[in-house]
């Protein structure tokens, strides 16, 4: 589901785009955690309008091969794609975190719409993850 998500998506992003994170739902309590969590779903923002495969791999360390190939030719099929990620809760609980956002992407210069995701997420030894994207 994730990779069918991502070559929808990726089908109109520029590669150039920039990743403007919604901070409104930041706060200025955020702890530690949050804001690691916050920077995790940021470089999975940059990873899918970069193109970037590696960075992809990095916040999801667990992603199959067949899903990195899915990710590969989406990647391959669009001009350019920003993704806008506005964080509506993060449920922490030790080394386990539930994101729910609403992502709204611009694919080769149109807007398909806005829509939600929710990300599990894991803390380990090299930091926080993403083990599961859904919505």
């Amino acid at each position: 589901m994730v990779i069918g998500l991502l070559l929808s998506l990726a089908l109109s992003a520029p590669a150039g785009a920039a990743y403007g994170p919604d901070l409104q739902a930041t706060t200025a309590a955020a702890s530690p955690d949050e804001t690691a969590i916050r920077k995790v779903i940021a470089d999975y923002a940059k990873a899918i309008e970069n193109k970037d495969v590696e960075l992809f791999k990095t916040v999801k360390p667990n992603l199959s091969v067949d899903e990195e190939k899915r990710a590969r030719a989406a990647f391959a099929s669009i001009q350019s794609q920003v993704v806008k990620i506005t964080f509506l809760s993060i449920d922490l609980k030790e080394t386990q975190a539930v994101v729910k956002v609403t992502r709204r992407d611009t694919i080769n210069g149109s807007i398909p719409g806005a829509f939600p995701q929710t990300f599990t997420m894991s803390k380990g030894r090299t930091g926080w993850v993403i083990e599961d994207i859904g919505r």
